[in-house]
């Protein structure tokens, strides 16, 4: 192959140029870098964690998400509410602030019910509707209200049983 000595220093120019910019190109990778195993290990239990120095915990301490944390009694901070529907186009809305919350809807047999249940903390409610049919039933219980139990029941003579 033969080269002209007119086109011969543009294509050494051009090598030339090439090399250097792919040697000053540092381009970050497209993927997101995974923890090390270092990092994901959990902090021995000798660590003091309340103490908030930073010069305290080790460079492979691990923290929780927010979402994993628990609050910090947890026998006592909680919330729960229960719903069982047998029936068709039941609506049950459990709605609750604060802590200490527990409530228990059943709707069994019934069609077309709808039962709103709004607590405020501390409060306790069990309502249990059996073969009723588009009935409405709202629980307000501001905090630290007494506790809500209430039967309501369809009859086979067609009489509605209210029981508190």
């Amino acid at each position: 192959m033969q080269f002209s000595l007119k086109t011969a220093p543009a294509g050494a120019l051009v090598v030339a140029a090439t090399l250097v910019f792919a040697a000053q190109a540092n381009a970050e990778s497209a993927y997101i870098q995974q923890a090390s195993s270092a990092r994901a290990q959990l902090a021995s239990p000798t660590v003091n964690r309340g103490t908030g120095n930073a010069a305290a915990i080790p460079s492979n301490y691990w923290v929780a998400p927010p979402e994993q944390n628990i609050a910090r009694n947890a026998a006592t901070a909680s919330n729960a509410a229960r719903t069982l529907t047998i029936g068709n186009f039941n609506t049950v809305a459990q709605l609750q602030a604060g802590i200490n919350n527990s409530s228990r809807v059943s709707v069994i047999g019934g069609n077309r019910n709808d039962v709103g249940v709004l607590q405020g903390g501390n409060d306790r409610s069990n309502i249990v509707m059996v073969g009723t049919q588009g009935m409405s039933v709202g629980v307000l219980q501001p905090a630290n209200s007494i506790p809500v139990n209430m039967l309501i029941a369809r009859l086979p003579n067609g009489a509605i049983v209210i029981k508190r």
